[in-house]
């Protein structure tokens, strides 16, 4: 588990990442308070998005401070909103190069296919490969 701690006044933060089943997670923790979890298949994904949660908790401590008005609840759920919208912007990053690459491996094997398929005989030697019990 790697782990790395913010503190604020009274308040202890902490970033984890650990593996967790056949997965990842990655997350923040605020005074025993969770406020941010995410979960992830590929550890290139999980340590890629673990260095970007710790800079966008740096510049948001940095960009919005705390002021004598402002309760700790509403200021962690604020955080936590600000998390969650850049995981999921992450996310959708992510999710287009996966299907960039699924789509041209797609491509490739129609190709391929198509190629093959001239030289069969329609009627003769070829099957269903999957068929409706």
């Amino acid at each position: 588990m790697t782990s790395r701690t913010y503190r604020t006044g009274n308040s202890t933060g902490k970033t984890y990442f650990k593996n967790v089943g056949e997965g990842f997670e990655v997350g923040f923790v605020l005074s025993g308070k969770t406020v941010f979890v995410g979960n992830f298949l590929h550890s290139w994904e999980a340590r890629r998005w673990y260095s970007l949660l710790n800079s966008e908790i740096r510049s948001f401590s940095n960009k919005y401070q705390v002021g004598p008005g402002c309760t700790k609840s509403w200021f962690t759920h604020f955080l936590s909103a600000h998390l969650y919208t850049t995981y999921y912007s992450f996310l959708d990053k992510c999710f287009s190069q996966h299907s960039k690459k699924y789509k041209t491996a797609v491509k490739k094997d129609q190709k391929s296919y198509e190629k093959m398929s001239r030289r069969w005989d329609s009627k003769t030697n070829t099957s269903r490969f999957l068929k409706a019990a």
